[in-house]
């Protein structure tokens, strides 16, 4: 083990330039692929953070709907009608919809893409920050609140908020009408790739602003008793309910959803197909680099195998180099990648978060691919005839 170590060592110093630009190579690699997972984790994070603050074990979503990021509404009657299990404490409807805000500036411009959220004001329905501080702002007429991380285009009003503790603007209402609103506060959610922004609002103030039925909900929230098992509640309700609404734990909202998104709709297919196309490049340039460093010393490995060294131990030389290439280029790949998921995360509202878990597969799989280059490249050494010494 020391004897490869050291001629491992011994060949990468003597190239020092040649050790540098593959370390930098391997650093590439690391970046991209830090890039490619924490682009998929943002998009999915970012989708389902609205579903993930639901404060209910239960959630209705309609039949109808191919994910909840694509809610279909659906009749609250269905949500009432939970309530006719013992087990049920409370339930609550939620509503979405989409709108547009007009900015502070002069001209006339409106961001599209906003959503709105509504709910009867109580507490233990949405768990996001800022939500129950502000809940007695919103007891009233065309009061919202504004997601303080919007993106950059709502960032005046944002201000105006912090600096006023409100700020009067418009948005397009039922029938793309403008309507004055009140904002009267902020909370923290964050953007999506759907939406640059969120506001909540009252259920009154969301039925009278953009004319919608006040029988039609996105999800209801079906708060159970301590104790109760849901999985088997969840049996129940749904053979009790008529099959135009699907009851489903939170978790397995979320689960799905994310499944939805990352396997069915086209971000998250081409973030997939970039993952494995980074971990291809991966492996054809450290092979390429690997396969030139052996071609470099094949006379030096010729001359070890007519010294008596087997081929193993040539590989082991080889394979040293390659753990010492995948360490050296992953430490300056984490430390750029994090700079680079905080700026990201500045500029999108996304969520971009450097957990020990992406560092860990990040880190197997550089190894990984370093490994099979490495294998790959080992073939090479097949070339190192002893004859060829002499």
């Amino acid at each position: 083990m020391l004897r490869t170590l050291s001629i491992a060592w011994a060949q990468l110093l003597h190239q020092k330039v040649q050790t540098i630009v593959t370390i930098l190579g391997i650093a590439f690699t690391v970046v991209l692929l830090f890039m490619q997972v924490g682009f998929r984790i943002g998009l999915l994070e970012s989708s389902t953070q609205f579903a993930a603050s639901f404060q209910s074990d239960i959630v209705l979503i309609s039949n109808s709907s191919i994910s909840f990021s694509f809610a279909v509404p659906f009749s609250e009657r269905r949500l009432n009608q939970a309530l006719a299990f013992k087990e049920v404490e409370a339930v609550t409807p939620i509503y979405a919809t989409m709108t547009s805000v007009k900015r502070l500036e002069k001209q006339p411009k409106f961001m599209a893409s906003i959503q709105v959220i509504a709910f009867p004001l109580k507490p233990n329905v949405i768990d996001l920050p800022g939500v129950i501080e502000n809940l007695d702002s919103l007891k009233g007429n065309n009061l919202f609140l504004l997601d303080r991380r919007s993106r950059s285009e709502l960032s005046s009003l944002i201000t105006e908020v912090k600096n006023n503790g409100k700020v009067s603007t418009e948005i397009t209402s039922f029938g793309f009408e403008r309507k004055r609103i009140d904002i009267v506060g902020l909370f923290e959610m964050g953007a999506s790739t759907y939406y640059n922004g969120n506001l909540i609002t009252s259920e009154a103030t969301f039925l009278n602003t953009f004319g919608l039925g006040s029988g039609e909900i996105i999800a209801g929230l079906v708060h159970v008793k301590p104790g109760v098992d849901v999985q088997s509640l969840i049996s129940r309700m749904e053979a009790y309910l008529p099959n135009d609404v699907r009851v489903m734990s939170k978790k397995e909202l979320i689960k799905e959803d994310k499944t939805f998104i990352e396997y069915s709709s086209p971000m998250g297919i081409v973030f997939l197909f970039a993952m494995i196309f980074s971990i291809i490049i991966g492996i054809v340039i450290l092979y390429q680099v690997l396969f030139q460093n052996i071609s470099r010393f094949t006379k030096e490995y010729a001359t070890l195998k007519a010294l008596g060294y087997s081929h193993r131990f040539l590989v082991n030389i080889v394979l040293e180099q390659v753990l010492i290439f995948a360490i050296s280029g992953y430490i300056p790949g984490f430390i750029i990648s994090c700079f680079v998921y905080n700026a990201l995360a500045d500029v999108t509202k996304m969520k971009f978060l450097m957990s020990f878990n992406i560092a860990i597969f990040i880190l197997f799989l550089i190894l990984l691919i370093c490994i099979v280059s490495g294998v790959i490249a080992t073939n090479k050494l097949k070339e190192a005839n002893p004859v060829d010494v002499f």
